[in-house]
């Protein structure tokens, strides 16, 4: 692949640059620390600096790294604001060992050190953060996330006994600013617009925030205000469901679909094949506001009282246009001689069809999405801190909720038929989809046939009370420095929903299949369309050249070869289903339904100590998780009245220890210790009970189900690091680290007993089960060097090595499988210049491809991606500064893939993006 071989030599040379680069910085930071003058730690509190510029921002995150008594990296909001990143997730991508996952274009999801994002735990000031979302998720969308609201952000690596616990990867903890750290009248406000090739628009962003405080210093307030919009469009072409055609499936858990007949006869076989191919255009209006209001009081010099209010929201409207070409006819309609195989001939790389004037041949199909949502998260709490002698108490209480979700979703399709397509044919040996057809696929009248429609959607609410108690005690025994204990007690609940609206025309459902004449409307009807539905009604559809756009949507590009087409229009739609049935039934699904609930009470004891040359922690924390889940059962087909609660009760002990040895004034040698665990999915717990009917004269039942007494993800993990620092804002080091998961969850079953009409019974339950492990090791380096003249270099690589997990399949039969979101290099490098009125710096992130997801017996993949990105800032006078940048300058896109490269899975591209703004800083 032409394509292909250039980016890999170009990402070469980038690789080659980057490598000259560390070892120009390693030399010279070698001669750097021989020339500067030991200094004194005296006092290893982290001194607060003023943050002026990146040297100064660098100089910061390595005074949190090189004093904390943990494995932890740190990011402030200058690195935030002079890295091109937008986004908390895409400034977190620059740390050693994380890597994120993107949603058009822009950070949502963070990994560490090779595991699942949902392994990752994140909190708002030491606290968790309600998460909305279609589905509930254990992993923070960090697009809810204003970055300009965060003051620092702390990555812990290794745990320490008094964080909470969640985080089997790490635990990212997200600072926001505070009044009575800051300057009297201090703020900011900025204004920036930005523009994407995508959209072809500009749209506006503002921020800024007011901090005050009293000339005593004892009591202050900040306001914080961030308004984001921006449209989102992801043009892709993918394919859908890989499977067999041949007689003998290769391996479990793919697709058997027998041999394909071309239209002479002709069989072809053992090869793997998609079921459709489709080109795509997403699009999104993204709406993005945050709210911080803060209040911090000291009645007295001992007692600091504190309260936070924060509120997150995200508009998600869009509409998702779609062309698709599926294989409903690879039986009647392929050409012979027409189709293309890989090397090795077991997979189809191309194909034709043509229409044998049956008008049989009814690709492609026009298809669309349109969804309304919106995501709220609000959170309120308050602290309290007294400082007596020799020790201080720290009460925090708080509540965080969120809700999201689509207000309104609806799913339409129309086929092409009647000859108006007479063949059509597509090509993946490029590595993505090219299609072709002789049909013109921007004209409406391509399509005339009414398919299909649907109205549902999932939705979720986070809501979570806390209570934190935390003493920290004075000691002077030798190496015994402190001892910290607490309590914390977190009352969490999960609910999971999914409505549905019918329009419903009070018609019954077709009992035979009757396809419509030349016309297009008489015995359109279709009878696996439920009796709710306006379908049934074979007159009761719009035509459909009245729901389709009167040209193909354009601006088609960033090498990703979507052919223009015609879309549905769903306003249209809207109108003619308000018109013809008035406003529809609403109901929700009570069988799809969950609600979780979770009690977590911990305690911990955590010791300190330092001498001249070693300091560190070691503790334990002690934590009670108990569990219920509540859902309404399917028994025999009948979804039962009342619901089912199922309780459940585990306990953790969870020892840590820390320690690191400053061997000199410049090295300092870490090592790390300790037992962690991550609770598991909420899909996996709260799954519904359904209950098959026995066969006759059978003494055990099937069914299938979530388990609520499913154990939390533990792994005992293990860090070794030298780090030299050889200059304020210059050092280098290397850290090794393992990881040892055990309780994944897989696809499993037990033999249960249940009570059903009085009577007892066996039933074999599929449902998840713990029963796995997996184990992640890998290496760290990083190197930063600060030059006097204004350059500066940053780079880091992390490899991470991961044994596969196990994964038992429907037929019982257990498989080895790759951890989602492991990538095996990751690779980062920025270049920066600054004075007293410019800075500029490039930022250039590779990882390597990572396992995603698995269909069909076999891992998916996202290949190998790079991105560079650059900004710029210009002081036009002392507190008015002129910024800009670009990201994703060399127009990227992500390409996935279904086991092997040649098998492609789709290839998607965001758009490149620039901003341009000024910040007023007073």
């Amino acid at each position: 692949m032409k394509e292909k071989t250039q980016k890999e030599n170009r990402r070469a040379e980038l690789l080659r640059t980057s490598a000259s680069a560390l070892v120009l910085c390693s030399v010279v930071g070698m001669a750097q620390a021989q020339n500067t003058e030991e200094a004194q730690k005296e006092n290893l509190a982290l001194e607060e600096v003023e943050v002026l510029g990146i040297r100064q921002s660098m100089e910061k995150n390595l005074d949190v790294k090189r004093f904390s008594n943990a494995v932890v990296d740190s990011i402030t909001a200058e690195d935030i604001g002079k890295f091109p990143d937008k986004n908390v997730a895409d400034a977190l991508q620059r740390v050693p060992g994380v890597s994120i996952v993107r949603s058009g274009g822009e950070g949502a999801e963070v990994s560490i050190r090779g595991t699942a994002p949902e392994l990752t735990f994140t909190q708002l000031n030491g606290n968790y953060i309600a998460t909305p979302g279609d589905e509930p998720s254990r992993s923070l969308d960090y697009s809810l996330l204003p970055a300009t609201m965060i003051a620092r952000t702390d990555v812990y690596k290794s745990p320490e006994a008094k964080l909470d616990e969640g985080g089997i990867g790490g635990t990212v903890i997200l600072h926001t600013r505070k009044p009575l750290d800051l300057d009297a009248g201090e703020g900011m406000l900025s204004v920036e617009t930005t523009y994407a090739d995508v959209t072809e628009k500009y749209e506006p962003q503002y921020t800024g925030f007011y901090s005050w405080k009293n000339d005593q210093e004892t009591f202050g307030v900040l306001v914080g205000y961030s308004k984001q919009d921006r449209q989102n469009r992801v043009i892709s072409t993918t394919t859908e469901n890989w499977g067999w055609q041949g007689d003998v499936k290769p391996h479990e858990g793919v697709e058997e679909r027998g041999p394909m007949v071309d239209i002479d006869g002709n069989e072809y076989r053992d090869f793997y094949a998609p079921r459709a191919v489709v080109g795509s255009v997403f699009e999104e209006e993204r709406t993005r506001e945050g709210i911080q209001l803060s209040a911090q009081w000291r009645p007295v010099e001992q007692l600091e009282l504190g309260v936070n209010y924060f509120r997150f929201e995200q508009g998600g409207n869009s509409e998702n246009y779609r062309i698709v070409f599926p294989e409903w006819n690879y039986g009647d309609a392929v050409a012979p001689g027409s189709l293309k195989f890989d090397e090795d001939g077991d997979t189809l790389l191309g194909i034709g069809m043509l229409d044998r004037g049956q008008a049989e041949l009814q690709s492609p199909q026009v298809a669309g999405d349109y969804t309304r949502a919106e995501y709220v998260s609000d959170t309120l709490d308050f602290n309290a801190i007294y400082q007596g002698d020799g020790y201080s108490v720290r009460l925090v209480v708080g509540s965080t909720s969120a809700e999201g979700g689509p207000s309104e979703k609806l799913f339409a399709s129309v086929n092409s038929r009647y000859g108006t397509v007479t063949d059509w044919s597509w090509d993946l040996s490029s590595g993505t989809a090219e299609i072709d057809t002789s049909a013109d696929l921007g004209d409406p009248n391509t399509y005339p046939l009414y398919d299909w429609f649907s109205s549902h959607w999932t939705s979720s609410e986070d809501d979570e009370n806390y209570y934190q108690l935390d003493v920290s005690i004075d000691m002077d025994y030798g190496w015994l420095t402190s001892l910290d204990v607490g309590l914390k007690y977190r009352d969490h609940e999960i609910n999971r929903r999914i409505t549905k609206q019918a329009w419903d025309d009070d018609n019954p459902p077709c009992p035979t299949i009757n396809w419509p004449n030349e016309d297009g409307k008489d015995g359109l009807c279709y009878p696996w369309w439920p009796d709710d539905s306006f379908h049934t009604d074979p007159n009761g559809v719009p035509d459909t050249i009245d729901i389709l756009s009167s040209g193909p949507l354009d601006n088609i590009i960033g090498g990703v070869k979507v052919p223009n087409f015609a879309h549905l229009e769903f306003e249209k739609l809207k109108e003619f289903l308000y018109e013809a049935y008035g406003d529809p039934t609403v109901t929700v699904e009570r069988d799809q339904d969950y609600r979780i609930g979770e009690e977590v009470t911990a305690a911990y004891v955590q010791q300190n100590f330092a001498s001249a040359t070693l300091r560190g922690n070691f503790g334990v924390r002690a934590v009670q998780t108990k569990q219920y889940a509540r859902t309404y059962d399917n028994i025999d087909g009948v979804l039962q009245d009342e619901p089912n609660i199922r309780d459940s009760s585990n306990t953790d002990f969870l020892p840590s220890a820390n320690i690191a040895w400053d061997i000199n004034d410049d090295l300092v040698m870490r090592a790390a210790l300790a037992r962690v665990v991550a609770r598991v999915n909420y899909d996996d717990l709260g799954g519904s009970e359904s209950i098959h009917a026995p066969l006759p004269g059978a003494t055990v039942r099937d069914g299938f189900a979530g388990n609520s007494e499913l154990k939390p993800y533990k792994a005992d993990q293990f860090d070794l690091g030298l780090e030299w620092y050889f200059d304020d804002a210059s050092a280098m080091g290397v850290t090794l680290f393992r990881k040892d998961i055990a309780s994944f969850v897989i696809n499993g079953s037990s033999l249960v007993t249940r009570e059903i009409d009085g009577d007892i019974w066996n039933v074999n339950m599929s449902m998840p089960v713990n029963g796995t492990d997996a184990t992640a090791q890998g290496a760290e380096l990083f190197v930063q060097y600060a030059f006097d003249n204004g350059f500066g270099v940053f780079a880091n690589y992390t490899y991470t090595d991961t044994e596969l997990a196990n994964l038992d399949l429907e037929s019982g039969e257990t498989i080895k499988t790759e951890i989602a979101g492991t990538s095996k290099d990751q690779y980062n490098l920025s270049v920066y210049y600054e004075n007293d009125l410019f800075s500029v710096r490039a930022s250039y992130n590779y990882r390597s491809a990572y396992a995603d997801g698995y269909s069909n017996g076999v891992n998916t993949f996202t290949d190998e991606y790079d991105q560079l990105d650059v900004n710029a800032s210009y002081s036009l006078m002392e507190n008015l500064t002129l910024t800009a940048s670009i990201i994703n300058l060399t127009e990227e896109k992500v390409d996935r893939y279904w086991g092997e490269e040649n098998r492609v899975l789709g290839s998607s591209y965001s758009g490149r993006r620039a901003y341009m703004g000024l910040t007023y800083s007073f």
